[in-house]
């Protein structure tokens, strides 16, 4: 399997994800009530490691794309936590990252998806439990998958967002078009960022790339086949029950 190269959304990543911050004072909560070392599966731009080191906890970051690693040490640089920071290129499915006996790990923003077999994300699932110590907690956030909704929304090119670029001097539309493949339990995505210039100009960076959702009993099966014990299944970032109009599906689990 090949990841995708994120590499193209890094222009844009920052920005899309300019209004999203619902998960991070749940991994807040959670890194400090397991300890002091936290470790992030995807971390991007630094997003959620950034404030969580802000709060004054060890972390580290895993990313596959130095253009996000690149963008998330600058803001580390500017945040002021590159001495509580290590960022680290390497796959998820394989990384050594250079200490072990983190006491939390988190995987968020549908990061796990992006591994698009099942054996390649019960992979990340190994990786994950062998970087925790005993008891250490891991927290798996993804999209609840609603079929119907997934279904009527699949083939549709979607306006999902606007915002202006002052840096570039654009006007950027972002186009969304999924294709569901339920009996592999795929969604097709492509994400069509459109920069429109004063001066009539227009760029396009297309980023395509499969996302790969999970049933909540299957979630719940690769963790504990990898040594897990699942303590919590939530639909939000507030920890309400999961069900099945929940928007997101979210793990917790304690390594055994």
């Amino acid at each position: 399997m090949l990841l995708p190269n994120f590499d193209a959304f890094a222009p844009f990543y920052d920005q899309d994800y300019r209004n999203y911050d619902d998960d991070i004072q749940l991994v807040v909560d959670l890194a400090q009530d397991a300890g002091e070392t936290a470790l992030e599966l995807g971390c991007g731009t630094g997003r959620v490691l950034i404030p969580l080191a802000a709060t004054g906890c060890r972390v580290t970051g895993v990313d596959n794309s130095p253009a996000l690693l690149a963008l998330a040490r600058r803001k580390a640089e500017q945040a002021g936590v590159t001495a509580r920071l290590q960022l680290t290129e390497a796959d998820l499915r394989s990384f050594a990252a250079a200490e072990t006996g983190f006491d939390f790990a988190f995987c968020v923003s549908n990061t796990l998806m992006h591994l698009n077999t099942q054996a390649d994300q019960l992979a990340a699932l190994h990786t994950a439990h062998r970087h925790l110590r005993p008891g250490g907690r891991l927290l798996i956030d993804l999209f609840n998958p609603d079929i119907p909704h997934l279904t009527a929304i699949s083939g549709v090119q979607m306006l999902a967002d606007r915002w202006e670029d002052e840096e570039r001097g654009a006007t950027v539309l972002k186009w969304v078009v999924r294709r569901m493949d339920v009996a592999r339990q795929l969604q097709e995505t492509t994400f069509i960022y459109e920069s429109v210039y004063a001066d009539g100009r227009t760029e396009r960076a297309v980023l395509p790339f499969l996302l790969r959702f999970l049933w909540p009993s299957e979630g719940v099966l690769l963790l504990e086949k990898v040594g897990f014990r699942v303590d919590k299944l939530w639909g939000d970032c507030d920890g309400n029950d999961y069900a099945s109009e929940s928007e997101h599906l979210i793990f917790l689990a304690t390594k055994r």
